[in-house]
């Protein structure tokens, strides 16, 4: 590993922007889920914990999604230069791919730690009691996989803008993460049935659910009184699911890679 590695973790985490719109906003967030939200929720352990589960995995694709928009802009601000280096350096592209997506992962896996402590810290002093995963490791491993297939998706967005010279339509394009995420937090009121497993958003959201309650959540419509009545995701196809797209993702990524010219900053700012 080269320094870049490290170089870019730090750069990630000290990114104003990345700090403000993946954990102060969500924190915010987490406050509303505890103090706002949570005061319809029974003190009863089992509730408790179905809604600590829901939170958590909502607030953390949030919290990621959010994430992908910053990792997105510093590729592209660095187009040109990754393709020199690339290019003219000993740091291939594949290399420089897998050093980029170890410290982007740092980062990621560092933004769920904090969203796992703000939520277990917050909703102890609101409900009185500590709501732990059912499954520690399973829920470690779904973290992972959320923050893989954030980070895959970021870079493929990134890719394409640069590949097409289209930097004008960055700001939307960026911004797909947290719009696809949203539309994994509209199953709290909907129900989408098969499409779920479509959704690798809601994947990451329904594996975290299982592992944090130790329970398969429904296909959507979370909040309903009559959620029982409803079919629940089966936890292996959402797995197959999310690791599909991830797998997708980075094969598309390596190749695009090799396709980049970059774009100057020149380019950007006059887009």
């Amino acid at each position: 590993m080269t320094k870049y590695l490290w170089m870019n973790a730090k750069s990630l985490l000290t990114n104003p922007y990345l700090l403000f719109w993946s954990i102060l906003f969500i924190e915010f967030w987490v406050f509303m889920w505890a103090y706002v939200f949570g005061n319809y929720v029974p003190q009863i352990e089992e509730a408790v914990r179905f809604y600590t589960a829901t939170a958590f995995g909502n607030l953390l694709m949030l919290s990621l999604s959010a994430a992908a928009i910053t990792i997105a802009s510093t590729l592209l601000y660095g187009s040109k230069s990754i393709r020199y280096i690339t290019k003219y350096t000993k740091l291939s592209p594949a290399r420089f791919l897998i050093e980029n997506f170890a410290s982007a992962l740092i980062v990621l896996l560092i933004i769920s730690v904090v969203m796992f402590l703000s939520v277990a810290g917050l909703f102890y002093v609101k409900f009185g009691f500590a709501i732990m995963p059912a499954n520690a490791a399973g829920l470690s491993l779904s973290i992972l996989l959320g923050a893989v297939f954030i980070y895959a998706l970021a870079f493929f967005l990134n890719s394409i803008v640069v590949v097409l010279r289209s930097p004008r339509s960055a700001s939307f394009i960026f911004f797909l993460p947290l719009i696809l995420a949203f539309t994994a937090y509209a199953s709290l009121w909907i129900d989408f049935g098969n499409l779920a497993y479509i959704s690798p958003f809601n994947c990451i959201v329904s594996i975290c659910f299982y592992h944090f309650s130790g329970k398969a959540p429904p296909t959507g419509a979370l909040t309903s009184a009559l959620q029982n009545r409803h079919r629940l995701i089966d936890i292996n196809i959402a797995l197959a699911s999310i690791i599909a797209w991830s797998i997708i993702l980075i094969a598309l990524n390596v190749f695009l890679l090799r396709k980049m010219r970059g774009v100057s900053i020149e380019e950007i700012r006059t887009a």
